[in-house]
């Protein structure tokens, strides 16, 4: 039986001091394995399209240094959406943090759209090959990917082993709750295997444009929902908007028998390509 954790949280101070707290509560627990939201140790993407680069910098590094330091403390493995500083700019990934210890994977496929560009802000490049993160936790095969990567069949073709759980952290907004309960519990069918679904908390106001008479009273909020579920599509577990913990079980015999009831996995081995 392996025992994941999952923080809903909005963005976090420069104080480790909440991080601390959570992590502890998850250790007490039992949990070993723990996961972050999107945009929680950074700013919001809006956000940072406006701040100085040293600030950003600044940011990263000091959550870097924090859960580097919380994760040999508390003997936690540790996945976490990061922005981080390169030559060229800043990119986009998921770190992991274990014993000390730090890996960093750049995030595959990024949002083009005007309102939420990250593809023209950050400097990430897709190669011909998708390679995305994946470890081994217990006896467990775990992925991590991106909520706008999940959209793509591309993404989990290019996972070289079955993944026994996909982590997924999302910053959505825009009451777009019911699209991802779908889309996600369809993965989790389809592909046979859990899904933790990892939203932030939190809101954003756009700031006004220059010469702009009208108020600004749109507010962007963050509605939180995360959520896990088994391979058989089922939700198991979910929270609300607000501050939380979830945590939660996965039981390889028990996902066995899940998989074995549509038999996708065993059809698929079957088919060529």
């Amino acid at each position: 039986m392996s025992k994941i954790a999952i923080l809903q949280l909005a963005t976090l101070p420069l104080s480790d001091a909440r991080l601390d707290y959570y992590l502890k509560i998850c250790k007490d627990r039992g949990a070993k394995l723990v996961v972050l939201g999107e945009y929680v140790l950074n700013s919001f993407f809006k956000e940072l399209e406006n701040m100085p680069k040293n600030i950003i910098k600044q940011q990263s590094d000091e959550k870097k240094r924090t859960l580097c330091e919380l994760s040999k403390r508390y003997e936690l493995s540790i996945i976490a959406p990061l922005v981080v500083f390169n030559a060229k700019g800043f990119l986009k990934g998921f770190a992991k943090f274990t014993n000390g210890s730090y890996k960093f994977t750049q995030q595959q496929i990024l949002m083009p759209y005007t309102h939420w560009n990250e593809a023209k802000f950050f400097t990430n490049k897709m190669g011909e090959k998708l390679d995305f993160l994946s470890f081994k936790f217990e006896n467990l095969r775990v992925g991590v990917m991106s909520g706008y990567e999940a959209y793509f069949d591309e993404s989990f073709a290019s996972f070289k082993a079955h993944l026994d759980l996909l982590i997924v952290p999302t910053a959505s907004t825009f009451e777009s709750n019911a699209r991802w309960d779908k889309l996600l519990r369809l993965r989790s069918l389809t592909q046979g295997m859990y899904v933790a679904r990892v939203n932030r908390i939190g809101a954003y106001k756009p700031k006004p444009k220059q010469n702009d008479k009208k108020p600004q009273n749109e507010i962007w909020k963050f509605y939180g929902d995360s959520f896990v579920c088994n391979a058989l599509g089922e939700i198991q577990n979910r929270l609300g908007d607000e501050e939380g913990i979830l945590i939660f079980d996965i039981d390889k015999k028990e996902l066995a028998n899940q998989r074995a009831i549509w038999g996708f996995g065993s059809i698929k081995n079957k088919l060529k390509v």
